[in-house]
């Protein structure tokens, strides 16, 4: 289906696209007392290529899928035909989110997927812009601020920020922590989309920072209950957004 509604807006002197997946329309970014927020930030959920393509597409058929914004197929071990496949198979079961490609344009392009996540080995978001479909939303992976400004002048449409927290996915590597993040939302142009050791628990803590949602690997597709843990993640959004509603009125 691709991207079904570009909106563009005027920022400082040039013209920035804002690309708008399919299903799930979030609410616009603002600014509060310099600090960016959002009505309604993104759960974004990425394959922990640990696991076959029956195991990924069982958990999701067990789950409600609606409060998933973005899939992200990251199964960097595999070919671009067997990427195809999974995109073919997992995005009749997700009606109501994203579906993207990590890393391979190829793929992500022959597959009609809505978006490709761009690695650090990947194609620059210039490079991949020039040649990908005017609909096709494209993300980066970033590790600071200045990685985010350079994204989001060659063309990205948003950045993934990490690691975070400690996580399992990059064991022995320092997490940038909450101040690096913020940091990275205040000066990138695009939305941060958080990533790395993130949990119900800290996940309050993780949009304080302004950032337009985050995303998850084993802490779903791994666990014992994955359908109860995308409820514990939607409910730490809905209570950061009413506490901050809260506050906001006072």
């Amino acid at each position: 289906m691709g991207v079904i509604e570009t909106v563009r807006r005027q920022k400082s002197t040039r013209m920035e696209t804002v690309h708008a997946f399919p299903g799930n329309r979030r609410g616009a970014e603002q600014d509060e007392g310099g600090t960016k927020v959002r009505s309604e930030q993104e759960l974004h959920v990425i394959t922990t290529g640990r696991q076959e393509l029956d195991e990924v597409a069982s958990i999701l058929e067990s789950c409600s899928t609606a409060l998933i914004h973005t899939l992200h197929v990251r199964e960097k071990h595999r070919s671009a035909w067997e990427l195809v496949q999974w995109h073919a198979r997992l995005k009749p079961l997700l009606p109501q989110t994203a579906v993207v490609v990590n890393d391979r344009v190829d793929a992500a392009m022959a597959a009609g997927a809505d978006g490709v996540q761009l690695a650090w080995s990947s194609l620059t978001p210039a490079q991949a812009r020039h040649i990908v479909p005017g609909g096709m939303r494209i993300g980066c992976s970033v590790h600071s601020a200045a990685e985010a400004s350079e994204a989001a002048r060659q063309g990205a449409d948003y950045v993934l920020f990490g690691h975070v927290f400690a996580s399992g996915s990059k064991p022995g590597l320092e997490p940038r922590g909450l101040a690096a993040l913020t940091e990275t939302v205040q000066a990138s142009p695009v939305p941060v989309i958080a990533i790395g050791g993130i949990v119900p628990e800290n996940a309050e803590d993780v949009l304080a920072t302004g950032c337009a949602g985050f995303a998850v690997l084993s802490s779903f597709f791994l666990s014992p209950d994955p359908q109860g843990q995308l409820a514990a993640f939607q409910e730490a959004i809905t209570r950061f957004n009413r506490n901050r509603d809260a506050l906001s009125r006072r």
